[in-house]
């Protein structure tokens, strides 16, 4: 016995290894499934590799038979069940396993498919709207046609009663209301004053802004997620008006719209009080269509920006042109003057006017005028103000009355564009050496006195004109003496910026007029011109910017 126990150790290590790599072969026969192996033969072969290293180091004929016993037990054991098995009943388990699968896969497939035919009618409904956003490219008001058409499509493929698409206006950081239809009853709470009458609610709602926070559309707005509401009653955002039957609340589906990330539409869908609430189906309907409508906005708003910038551009260049014809062409020689001027139109603003009218010796009129707005618009404005000021330059009334006159003109003008003006009036009396002052809105009137070498603002700010027809404005009297110098501006010298985003400012205006005091006129206006060049560098400016200096000689 002790000389077989003394050479089984070299055939106990083959064994060791043999079954260790028949191990791992039936492992990943198993795992890639190229073959059918039962779970018996791993744990035999556990008991043999195990077996065998443990009879390596304590070499025992013992511990071999006790291997071999435990093996055959485990096989016996397998093959018992396979013996005893009943064959109909194994077969029918085989069957039944198949069918699982065979469902199995059935139901992946009509999962798939319908994940394909929904995306498939996501595609449809995308390619149908951008096209149709496409038509609308030559209408004249692109936008609103096609929140139109959009709110008859998906009114009608929700089933809803009525439907409200409100726009966020990101100036004004509030929530416009563009298109509604049929029957939307306000789950807001009404102005106090406002009639329950179905005209003036819904004319009142078309008409709307809403904040972004106090009333269900800027509060949903605001999440930034959909919303379907089954019962308006328990629901805490919307507010019931009244009991008028126009006036009851139904279900409701808010969805926010968005475009690059961010919340732009609001779309608002409504059902009578006692029809039955959005089907979770008709939400998710409703959803994708908001997301098919977010991308079809995108080529429709990317083209009427265009559109808009073209044409401003387009106005802008002719304005700019006819601008340049209301200017003087030269400063006139005045007796007792040294005049300076200094404009920069920026382009595609036409914003500044300035004129020097020498009606008499007592009677010469320097006009500064700041109009409000762009293009054409500020360019009508501008004319209205030229013409006016020139008819009336040459009376006996004052600079005050001459500006009130000229306002009430201009506040009578009913339409919508931006008529406002700011504008500084200098009246000069060359015989008694005196000047009258009046202003409307922001441009000053800065008086530098040789006597103190001081300068400071003698102007007072006020309305501009434009804004309320009776504004009274104030007449500012003064000596003058030689060497004393009158200078007017625009707001958009004052607040050019440099590269550091700091304006220029009446301050660092006043020291070069200090600094260069004992000059003419137009060489002031020259150092103001350089030291605002110098102060902003290469930053791109967006306002005119216009200058005149008026200097007492004798």
């Amino acid at each position: 016995m002790d000389s077989i126990d003394s050479i089984i150790q070299t055939p106990l290590l083959i064994t060791a290894g043999a079954s260790l790599v028949l191990f791992i072969l039936l492992l990943v026969a198993k795992i890639r499934k190229t073959a059918k192996i039962s779970f018996i033969y791993f744990p035999v072969i556990g008991i043999i590799f195990v077996g065998s290293l443990y009879t390596y180091f304590d070499p025992k004929l013992f511990y071999i038979v006790v291997i071999l016993i435990l093996s055959l037990l485990l096989f016996i054991a397998y093959a018992t069940v396979l013996a005893i098995s009943d064959p109909d009943k194994v077969s029918a388990k085989k069957q039944k396993k198949e069918e699982v699968n065979l469902d199995s896969d059935v139901v992946t497939k009509q999962y798939l498919e319908k994940q394909e035919a929904h995306y498939n009618k996501l595609l449809e409904t995308n390619r149908e709207l951008v096209e149709k956003a496409s038509q609308y490219f030559k209408e004249e008001d692109s936008l609103a046609q096609y929140l139109e058409y959009f709110n008859n499509l998906i009114t009608e493929k929700t089933n809803a009663d009525g439907c409200a698409i409100l726009v966020y206006d990101e100036f004004d950081n509030i929530l416009s209301v563009k298109s509604v239809k049929g029957s939307f009853p306000p789950p807001y709470k009404l102005p106090e004053d406002l009639p329950h009458k179905a005209i003036r609610v819904e004319t009142n709602f078309r008409y709307s802004n809403f904040s972004l926070e106090g009333n269900p559309f800027g509060d949903i707005f605001s999440a930034g997620l959909p919303v379907n509401i089954k019962d308006s009653i328990k629901d805490h955002r919307i507010f019931q008006n009244g009991p008028e039957e126009f006036l009851r609340c139904g279900p409701y589906m808010f969805i926010p719209v968005k475009q690059a990330g961010e919340a732009t539409q609001l779309i608002c869908l409504a059902r009578k009080p006692d029809s039955d609430p959005f089907t979770e189906e008709e939400f998710e309907e409703a959803c994708n269509i908001a997301g098919s409508f977010a991308v079809s906005l995108t080529p429709l708003s990317s083209f009427i920006a265009y559109a808009e910038h073209a044409e401003l551009t387009k106005e802008g260049e002719i304005a700019t042109k006819f601008q340049k014809t209301l200017l003087p062409e030269k400063v006139p020689a005045i007796n007792k003057l040294s005049i300076g001027k200094y404009e920069v139109a920026t382009e595609n603003v036409c914003g500044d006017y300035y004129d020097i009218i020498a009606s008499r010796r007592d009677r010469i009129s320097f006009i500064m005028a700041d109009v409000a707005g762009k293009g054409m618009n500020s360019l009508v404005v501008m004319i209205m103000i030229r013409a006016m000021l020139r008819l009336l330059a040459n009376t006996n009334n004052s600079m005050a009355t001459v500006l009130e006159w000229v306002n009430k003109a201009i506040c009578s003008e009913k339409n919508s564009m931006d008529h406002f003006a700011s504008v500084s009036l200098i009246n000069y009396n060359s015989i008694e050496n005196t000047a009258q002052i009046s202003t409307s809105g922001t441009n000053p009137v800065l008086l530098y006195s040789s006597a103190t070498g001081s300068i400071s603002k003698v102007s007072t700010d006020c309305e501009p004109i434009g804004v309320e027809k009776n504004t009274e404005f104030k007449d500012i009297n003064i000596n003058l003496n030689a060497g004393d110098i009158l200078v007017t501006c625009t707001d958009g010298l004052l607040e050019c910026l440099n590269e550091s985003g700091v304006q220029y400012s009446l301050d660092n205006l006043s020291k070069v007029i200090k600094t260069c005091s004992n000059l003419n006129g137009k060489e002031i206006a020259g150092k103001v011109k350089d030291n605002i060049k110098k102060f902003c560098g290469n930053t791109q400016q967006y306002d005119d910017q216009s200058l005149l200096v008026i200097k007492i000689q004798g």
